[in-house]
Formats: C-alpha cells, sequence, structure tokens
C-alpha cells in the first residue's frame, strides 16, 4: 500500500491505496466535483457541498449501471440469436467485450472515488466531535450521506457482478460458435467425398 497527500477544497488528506497515481486523478476529480457544487452555490457549508458532490458522483455510477445492465441484454439477444451468420456474431461478441472492459474501469475508478468519500466523512466527523457543534440535524446529514455511500458500494459490486456474467456469456458464445464452424467444415467435406464417390 502507498501513501500520498491529495488536496480537496483547499484541504490536505492523507490517503492510503494501491495505485498512487490514480489516487491522485480520483482526488482531482472529486475536488473538481466539489469545486463546481462551490461556484454554483457557495453559501454552501463545505459538509453539505461534499454531500451534493457524493450524489453528482453516485448519479454517475448508477448511469454506469444502467449501461452495463443494457450490455447484459444485449448479450442475452446474442446468445438467442444463433442464426447470425458467424462473422456477425462475433463482430457484436468482440464489441460488447470491449465495451465490458471500458465499464470495469469505470467501475475501478468508482471504487477509487468511495475511499476518498469515505475519508472525508472520517474527516468531517472528527471536527464535529472536536469543535463541539455536532447538532441532531448534521448527525441525520451524515448518516445520509453513510447511507448513500453504503448503497453505492452495493451498487457497484452489482455492477461488476453483473459485468463478469456478461463476460462470461460472451466467452460460452465464443466457444460455441467455433465449435459450429468446425463442425459445419467437417458436414461440408464429408458432402463432398460423397459428391466426388458418386
Amino acid at each position: 500500500m502507498n501513501k500520498v497527500v491529495v488536496r480537496i477544497l483547499g484541504s490536505e488528506y492523507n490517503i492510503v491505496g494501491k495505485n498512487p497515481e490514480q489516487m491522485k486523478n480520483v482526488a482531482r476529480y472529486v475536488d473538481g466535483e466539489m469545486n463546481k457544487v462551490r461556484e454554483g452555490n457557495p453559501k454552501l457549508s463545505s459538509l453539505t457541498t461534499t454531500i451534493v458532490a457524493c450524489l453528482n458522483i453516485a448519479d454517475e455510477l448508477f448511469d454506469c449501471c444502467h449501461e452495463n445492465e443494457e450490455l447484459h441484454n444485449e448479450l442475452k439477444s446474442l446468445k438467442e440469436g444463433m442464426g447470425k451468420p458467424s462473422e456477425e456474431v462475433q463482430s457484436e461478441v468482440d464489441k460488447i467485450s470491449s465495451e465490458l472492459d471500458q465499464k470495469e474501469l469505470e467501475v475501478m475508478e468508482k471504487d477509487y472515488r468511495i475511499e476518498e468519500l469515505d475519508e472525508q466523512i472520517k474527516e468531517k466527523s472528527e471536527k464535529i466531535e472536536n469543535l463541539s457543534k455536532t447538532t441532531e440535524e448534521m448527525k441525520l446529514e451524515l448518516e445520509k450521506y453513510m447511507a448513500e455511500i453504503k448503497s453505492l458500494k452495493e451498487e457497484n459490486e452489482e455492477a461488476k457482478q453483473r459485468a463478469e456474467a456478461a463476460e462470461s456469456i460472451a466467452s460460452q458464445w465464443q466457444n460455441k460458435t467455433y465449435d459450429y464452424q468446425l463442425k459445419y467444415a467437417e458436414l461440408e467435406n464429408q458432402l463432398k467425398n460423397r459428391e466426388g464417390a458418386l
């Protein structure tokens, strides 16, 4: 594990992870999202700004999950369309596999964003305790924020499982297509041999 220092909304945070460069990129993205929120409404508190930015990022993740679901449906349709020419099927499989790879990268980025948001929750919690200014309203907001993170993690795990399932289906379909091509070639040779014998 590697430790890096990142800056978000003017504050520095010590982050630990496997990929320092990736963590910096994620931190820059989170900082950018929070600055967008701050520029849109400068009167928002730091906690509210963080919550709104988290919701925006969660919305992006939901869009990604929806796209993964569409890809899964495409693979299902492809599996059912056994009558298509083998070249067309292979082209579709390659296209969907490429899109799945891209979605898996996006899921990894969302994982790093979740880690960043978890760290921010801890920082905000410590500041609230140290300053003794915790109110019931702020506690409810923090609990809602943590619930959003939990939901985001669950959706992210579900997206990973769907991507893995879709990738497995694509591999199985590719193997079946190859087997059908071999059987077709074998039957064609047998037919030619019989015609030659006649």
